[in-house]
């Protein structure tokens, strides 16, 4: 799942902005370090760090239901058939990693469009993050460049770019960006603008009962 889509499914707001973080951050911290949220038994016992430690737990149990459902299953094959079916100006590989991407992220758009508290308070919780504790928690698990890891979590949270989901130009941006963090070259503008055209006839199929949408969505962790 992307993003939104893990804190909408676990938020607790019970919890602490620790466990809300920990949610997402074996996603955003990928290339810096491995192996967050499976160790069960933590070494430092402060609450931080075991807030922080059981919302990644909490994230990698979520995508290994998520990704194994028929729900999953039946939206990345449908988003993957329509990116094959575009025209696409240039050579565009990997297709079957860009439907299965498209899903998890139009999953996100669909949250902000359509539950539209969702985002403020995944933000809040991100801007209550102290970060000497944050880069404490990294530097335990052996982060290979916690300065630059804290500088992008600062632009993630300050930006808080998935509350713009809802607009083409940046959704497609958004998407690009992605592409090129997993080593394939960014869509050209003329790109972007066919993938969105494909992006608008799915969420007027695929997508258009918003309501029955999120409904498989939770129901996959009933």
């Amino acid at each position: 799942m992307n993003f939104l889509s893990h804190f909408y499914i676990d938020e607790q707001p019970q919890k602490s902005s620790a466990y809300h973080l920990g949610l997402i951050l074996p996603d955003i911290s990928r290339t810096f370090v491995k192996g967050l949220g499976r160790q069960q038994e933590m070494e430092i016992e402060t609450a931080f760090f075991m807030d922080l430690n059981e919302g990644c737990s909490k994230h990698l149990a979520a995508d290994k239901r998520f990704h194994a459902s028929k729900f999953f299953e039946n939206g990345s094959a449908m988003c993957l058939e329509m990116v094959k079916q575009l025209p696409f100006q240039e050579t565009i590989n990997r297709k079957w990693f860009i439907g299965h991407i498209l899903f998890e992220m139009l999953l996100d758009r669909l949250l902000v469009q359509h539950v539209p508290t969702v985002a403020p308070r995944f933000y809040n919780y991100m801007r209550q993050i102290e970060e000497s504790k944050l880069a404490d928690f990294m530097n335990h698990y052996n982060c290979t460049d916690t300065a630059r890891f804290l500088r992008n979590f600062e632009h993630f949270r300050k930006v808080g770019y998935i509350a713009n989901y809802p607009d083409n130009n940046l959704f497609a941006y958004s998407l690009s960006r992605v592409l090129m963090s997993a080593g394939l070259p960014s869509l050209s503008f003329a790109d972007k603008q066919i993938l969105m055209d494909g992006v608008q006839e799915l969420e007027s199929g695929f997508f258009a009962n918003r309501q029955a949408m999120l409904y498989e969505l939770k129901n996959v962790f009933e």
